[in-house]
């Protein structure tokens, strides 16, 4: 069934009418191949009249956001004709929210997918376990979320992410699912306790093990089988697989991460599903061998960039954290950021492609301890750490918003299409979408102000 209940950040006052033409309105699928392209039209003399033409709905919806940027700021006066033919170049415009460290209300995703729609990001990535907890109720393992009490509790049931996915998918946005392993791995630690997960010995920090009696590898299954249910038909899962640790005296070697890996890899494959894993997963690992033309490598440290993912014979995309990870506060210029790779000349008989550009709101800074304790006693506490327990959510939800909105905007605008903009060009640019934002109620970090994790324009959260 087609889906029309779009919304868009303004409105369309200054014209008379707006006609749409669909040419195949019950094309709601949401994939890669997902056409966002349209159309707009207008030859303004008497009457305010405007045609917007696309594929699907989703293309639809992205013109009349598009109409509404072209009037002025009071939405009321409108330019003389219009004439714009208009398509993304690339696919995948992802937001990736961390969620498996400080947990994210489910009201604030809400908040951001709605700043995502209308900025024409597509993929909202859910990393939602990691060295802090695994924030989805689980039937087949309860004790990953009963174990969350106090000040460590937050989780989604899974009426909760069925009803994430549906809003995300009603504003033509896909949600793709991350379970972070074999390392970032402490939200695991209430399977430790019951045998039903086994980890290296060493402390800081724990890592997977790929134990002799499959233990680990049959658990690690039928979470992902649990998981891959519940997001129905989206096409990736991410294993993360980033920032493994070594300890060969403890059993984590690298074959041994390597192995877990690419079990798991293989898992995903035979549910038919795309795996997709962070940059260390192949050039670290290696667990990712064997899956060129079937898996995607997310590149986000100054290793291999996309050019070089694809001709290794895997899709990319590209989360550079210099320019994309909101967390570390990039400058403006650093966002506004041209991810085009020049594709490689190498032969692959499944054509692997540059999928496109992620921006991300890591947690890290919010966490109570360093990454939860996982790196042991005696470490420095991250700046925001006053905004973890839950009873400080309604502090926190203007922070991570503050944080990540006008900024996410400004990369989404760099993924749809890059083009150079003067030092002028870009002050100009930031300062509409702020407004936009003001506009739709996007509890965005106003212009001319800063915003880090505990202040707002120089007020803080915190009374």
């Amino acid at each position: 069934m087609a889906r029309y209940n779009f919304t868009s950040s303004g409105c369309t006052d200054g014209f008379d009418s707006v006609n749409l033409i669909i040419s195949d309105p019950s094309s709601c699928a949401l994939n890669q191949d997902t056409d966002y392209a349209y159309n707009i039209s207008a030859d303004i003399s008497g009457t305010a009249s405007v045609t917007i033409t696309s594929k699907t709905i989703y293309g639809a919806a992205y013109g009349l956001e598009t109409l509404n940027q072209l009037t002025d700021e009071d939405f009321h006066s409108v330019p003389s004709s219009i004439d714009v033919v208009d398509s993304p170049s690339y696919n995948h415009r992802g937001f990736m929210i961390d969620t498996g460290r400080r947990f994210i209300p489910l009201s604030t995703i809400f908040k951001n997918i709605d700043a995502m729609a209308m900025n024409k990001l597509n993929v909202l990535h859910l990393h939602f376990a990691d060295w802090c907890r695994y924030a989805i109720e689980s039937d087949s393992f309860p004790s990953l979320t009963s174990s969350l009490v106090g000040d460590q509790a937050g989780h989604y049931t899974k009426q909760d992410v069925r009803d994430m996915i549906e809003y995300a998918n009603d504003r033509g946005i896909r949600v793709i699912p991350e379970v972070d392993l074999p390392g970032h791995s402490t939200w695991g630690f209430p399977l430790k306790t019951s045998g039903d997960l086994k980890y290296c010995t060493a402390t800081n920090p724990p890592s997977l093990l790929d134990d002799a009696d499959g233990k680990t590898e049959a658990t690690l299954k039928t979470i992902i089988s649990e998981v891959i249910e519940l997001f129905g038909e989206e096409e990736l899962f991410h294993i993360g697989a980033d920032e493994i640790a070594t300890l060969d005296d403890e059993g984590c070697t690298i074959e041994n991460i390597a192995g877990i890996e690419t079990k798991i890899f293989q898992h995903i494959v035979d549910s038919e599903r795309t795996p997709v894993c962070w940059e260390e997963g192949y050039y670290k690992s290696g667990g990712a061998e064997g899956f060129e033309g079937e898996a995607v490598i997310n590149a986000w440290n100054a290793g291999p960039r996309p050019n070089d993912i694809i001709a290794d014979g895997f899709d990319a995309i590209e989360s550079m954290s210099d320019n994309f990870y909101l967390n570390n506060k990039p400058s403006w210029s650093a966002v506004w950021y041209d991810i085009s790779s020049t594709p490689s000349s190498a032969e692959s008989s499944k054509s692997p492609t540059f999928r496109g550009g992620e921006v991300s709101m890591w947690t890290d800074n919010y966490c109570y301890a360093l990454q939860c304790g996982a790196f042991g006693p005696d470490q420095n506490v991250p700046v925001g750490a006053a905004l973890y327990p839950p009873s400080m959510d309604d502090q926190f939800t203007p922070s991570f918003m503050g944080m990540v909105w006008p900024k996410a905007a400004i990369a989404a605008g760099a993924f749809w299409n890059y083009y150079e903009l003067t030092d002028d060009d870009l002050k100009t640019k930031i300062e509409g979408v702020a407004n936009r934002l003001k506009e739709a109620a996007i509890d965005a970090c106003p212009n001319d102000c800063d915003c880090d994790e505990l202040t707002r324009c120089g007020d803080s959260y915190i009374n």
